[in-house]
């Protein structure tokens, strides 16, 4: 017999204190919604059907690593639950309205500058079509979570990565590492 997947719903509560003992929030919504205004540290996971989502999250993230989903009314969070049990990762449920819940409870969501000339650091994180240049720092976005903490955490760093997937994903790890200045460089 065939059953759902499910994702259990928990308060903001619940997924801020399991947060705070070390889980990452995930944001599922578009790459554009997430860099326009997100929780700090959160992980940008954009959702989509079929194995791309949770592979890319085995790829870059470590498995020990228990998620809480943020439902903001976009994806199926439920499937994307279970595609994410499927790759090995602990999901411990998941949040409705997750970060209007963080702001009301004091948290300040931030949004990321896309930038058009690169702040500080450039990091290239290995998407395709960006063109980072000599001086950047290349570390691909599936080491980053490994490889974080070889940058200072007080320099403004410019992801360099075409403006996707990756960068987004990068955002969070570095922001989740206690980078405070981060920018995406839209580069062409």
């Amino acid at each position: 017999m065939l059953t759902k997947p499910s994702a259990r719903i928990l308060s903001f509560e619940e997924a801020a204190a399991a947060v705070e003992r070390g889980a990452a929030f995930v944001d599922l919504r578009p790459i554009e919604s997430y860099l326009e205004v997100h929780i700090p540290g959160s992980l940008a996971l954009l959702y989509e059907f079929g194995p791309g989502m949770a592979s890319r999250a085995r790829d870059c993230l470590p498995l020990s690593l228990p998620l809480v989903l943020l439902d903001l009314g976009h994806g199926e969070p439920a499937h994307a639950a279970g595609s994410l049990r499927g790759k090995g990762f602990t999901v411990l449920g998941r949040v409705t309205d997750g970060v209007n819940e963080w702001a009301a409870a004091g948290g300040s969501p931030v949004s990321t500058e896309i930038v058009t000339q690169p702040q500080g650091r450039v990091l290239d994180v290995g998407d395709p079509g960006a063109k980072p240049g000599e001086d950047a720092t290349r570390i691909p976005v599936d080491r980053l979570w490994a490889r974080a903490s070889e940058l200072v955490d007080d320099e403004a760093i410019t992801v360099a990565s075409g403006y996707g997937v990756r960068a987004a994903l990068a955002v969070g790890i570095l922001e989740r590492f206690g980078h405070e200045e981060v920018a995406v460089w839209q580069s062409g």
